[in-house]
């Protein structure tokens, strides 16, 4: 994976995990505060609700208080007192009625004395049944209004309102003792309200998406419906409960507040997609961001690596621009600086080397000629001393001295010629060409004649290469080995061909097995001149001329042993003329 993708990968994971966080709990918090809203309109209706049933107890209280105070009831007990209270019972009761409806009341009783007067509590007057109650059988009242001293509590009753009976209805009612001070009787007095459906619409016009019903808790069934029929799909959460406290303290019903939060599954939805949205897109920036700067960075790295590419082809005029101050400006500072420093230094040395070469050229040069000139110089001095003494054989000393001094003659022409055609070598001139069947060219004139044996690797890529030139190499590195295995009757040579291991070359090896290169001179067989084989009229010019065929050709040329003993020239060629070969991807 390149650079950039790493430090683009990089960065996103490590934004990731901040970015998903501060998603998550931007969604958690504007989601809690919801929950909040939500709940404190659950707490809001809850509240409504309360309000309105202590209303109806402070009503209903209110109403108990001031029956126990009237002239109705107070004539009833001066009835009881007197006697009096049979004939006067029913317009009792016809007054009653009429008061119940002024104090607003469900439910108006009035149960007789206490004992012994009476063994059972008798309902007095109870105007909202139908009918006269003077002899109906009434509740203990007397011992509800010791239990709750005008405190409210919810019951079942029947009632009649407007005209029209009602059954089963909830009401809430609050009981004292009437109390006359010139009678020694005291009378229960019960008033009621009925919780109807204008309490609950009352709580349901404050607030919107609130319904509430009224569930009997001996039957689970309601007694006051809903508004909404989908009542277990109305709210997502669980009602609110309220219970009312009936006679002997259990709860008789349970009123049952719902917030209904249509748009919240929707909000939180959205909340989770946008929430989710923009961390991507801010994913999406970092990457974007990440991609920007590891493009920057990889290009001037790229930069850097194309002229580190360019010095190991010796381009040593390649400079890499510096785009910014930073650190990889400042390498690409010191990079041009060192290759300002190589290209002086370069200069210097090739000048140095030229001055070395030409010397060393020289030297070898002298000593070829010097050798020559030897026998030319005894041999001239050997004719001019016979002519001198008028030697009786000089036409034979004649003949001999002029004969030597051509011999050697030729050998320095022969000597001048090497020397020029290493000089003037032209460039190559490269083409595309197989390698292989280059070298099966040049090993045609060997068949019969030399026991080579060739393995050429298949499919070998083809290179840029002068063919001419190519040609000579294989040439002249099988005459080397054909030197050296002279007149063995084992010997062999072996030219074979491979891809480089790193894809980017090919690989020519000549192996012989004659006696080998000693370890001193490894490192001299490729300078011009020098030769071992001075006797066989060696010139020293045929690996140096190798050496700079392949070195023009961008490539590698090294001696080792071979594995069966002898000498072997290892040429590396690129496939593409002005590719370095680093030593790195051997």
């Amino acid at each position: 994976m390149k650079l950039r993708w790493r430090f683009t990968l990089t960065l996103a994971l490590a934004a990731l995990v901040p970015i998903t966080v501060a998603a998550v709990v931007t969604r958690q918090v504007i989601a809690a505060r919801y929950v909040r809203e939500y709940q404190a309109r659950q707490a809001s209706a809850e509240e409504s609700m309360r309000r309105e049933l202590d209303r109806l107890s402070k009503q209903v209280q209110a109403a108990t208080t001031s029956l126990t105070q009237i002239d109705l009831v107070k004539n009833i007990l001066t009835g009881i007192q007197n006697g009096t209270l049979a004939r006067s019972l029913r317009n009792y009761q016809r007054q009653s009625r009429v008061l119940m409806e002024g104090l607003s009341l469900d439910v108006f009783e009035v149960v007789g004395p206490d004992p012994p007067v009476t063994v059972k509590e008798v309902a007095l007057i109870k105007p909202h049944l139908p009918g006269d109650a003077e002899t109906a059988e009434a509740r203990p009242l007397r011992a509800l209004a010791a239990k709750f001293p005008n405190e409210v509590f919810y019951t079942f009753e029947d009632i009649k309102r407007e005209g029209q009976p009602i059954t089963e209805v909830l009401v809430g009612e609050a009981v004292r003792i009437a109390v006359d001070d010139q009678s020694s009787y005291t009378v229960p007095v019960l008033g009621g309200r009925a919780i109807l459906d204008d309490i609950l619409e009352s709580v349901r016009g404050r607030q919107q998406n609130v319904d509430l019903r009224v569930i009997k808790r001996a039957t689970g069934k309601p007694i006051l419906a809903a508004k909404h029929a989908n009542w277990d799909t109305f709210a997502a959460d669980l009602p609110r409960r309220i219970d009312l406290p009936g006679p002997d303290g259990q709860a008789v019903a349970t009123i049952e507040i719902a917030v209904s939060d249509p748009e919240r599954a929707g909000l939180l939805r959205a909340l989770t997609y946008t929430s989710a949205g923009l961390a991507l897109a801010a994913l999406a920036a970092v990457v974007l961001i990440g991609l920007l700067v590891a493009r920057r960075t990889s290009r001037d790295l790229d930069a850097l690596v194309v002229g580190s590419l360019a010095a190991s082809r010796g381009e040593l005029e390649h400079r890499v621009p510096v785009r910014s101050r930073d650190e990889i400006g400042a390498v690409a500072d010191a990079f041009n600086f060192m290759m300002e420093d190589l290209k002086v230094s370069k200069e210097r040395l090739v000048i140095a080397e030229r001055i070395a070469a030409w010397q060393e050229i020289a030297r070898r040069l002298a000593h070829e000629i010097k050798n020559p000139l030897t026998p030319i110089q005894m041999a001239m001095d050997t004719l001019r001393k016979s002519w001198k003494k008028q030697h009786p054989s000089f036409e034979e000393i004649l003949e001999e001295s002029t004969s030597s001094v051509l011999q050697e003659a030729d050998r320095l022409k022969h000597i001048v010629t090497e020397f020029s055609d290493f000089a003037r070598m032209p460039k190559p001139s490269f083409v595309r060409l197989d390698l292989n069947e280059v070298i099966r060219s040049a090993l045609t004139l060997y068949q019969g004649a030399v026991p080579i044996t060739t393995k050429l690797t298949d499919k070998l890529p083809q290179i840029d290469a002068d063919r001419g030139q190519v040609n000579q190499v294989v040439i002249n590195l099988v005459e080397n080995a054909r030197d050296a295995i002279g007149k063995r009757p084992d010997g062999r040579i072996t030219v074979s061909t491979r891809l480089g291991e790193a894809g980017d070359r090919v690989t020519v090896l000549v192996d012989d097995n004659g006696p080998g290169i000693p370890v001193e001179l490894k490192d001299k067989v490729f300078a011009p001149y020098f030769t071992t084989k001075h006797a066989k009229g060696g010139t020293g010019l045929g690996l140096a001329i190798v050496h700079r065929i392949v070195s023009d050709h961008g490539g590698r040329i090294q001696v080792m042993d071979a594995p069966g003993g002898g000498a072997r020239f290892l040429i590396e060629l690129p496939l593409r003329n002005g590719t370095a070969l680093l030593a790195s991807r051997i």
